[in-house]
């Protein structure tokens, strides 16, 4: 697996407020991906602000397109220091049931 394997699959994620890709609004950058085996990698992303509404969602966004695409474990985080609630943020993407709540709730209202 290389970074731009990862990167490719990132391209379909859009932030929820806008039709707009992820990268194109570079949140992710080839230097925000550690692959850490063939099964694991790690994303941090920029929010587009530091109070973002939708920090979580684009994160689990993130983790789910990388696990339903790719089939790897990924832990995502908000890129530190640019989300006010980053504690909150990442402990909502990486909580294994927060994770799922935020999915079902998006899978209900067709945005995944």
């Amino acid at each position: 697996m290389e970074k731009k394997e990862i990167l490719e699959v990132l391209k379909d994620v859009q932030d929820p407020e806008m039709p707009v890709s992820i990268l194109e609004l570079d949140m992710v950058n080839e230097d925000d991906i550690t692959i850490e085996s063939d099964s694991k990698v790690k994303v941090t992303f920029k929010p587009t602000s530091t109070m973002c509404p939708m920090g979580s969602v684009i994160g689990v966004l993130i983790k789910k397109k990388l696990k339903d695409t790719l089939g790897v474990n990924a832990v995502v985080e908000v890129r530190p220091g640019t989300h006010m609630n980053e504690e909150m943020v990442n402990d909502i993407i990486n909580s294994k049931e927060r994770y799922e709540q935020v999915v079902k709730r998006l899978e209900d209202a067709g945005l995944c």
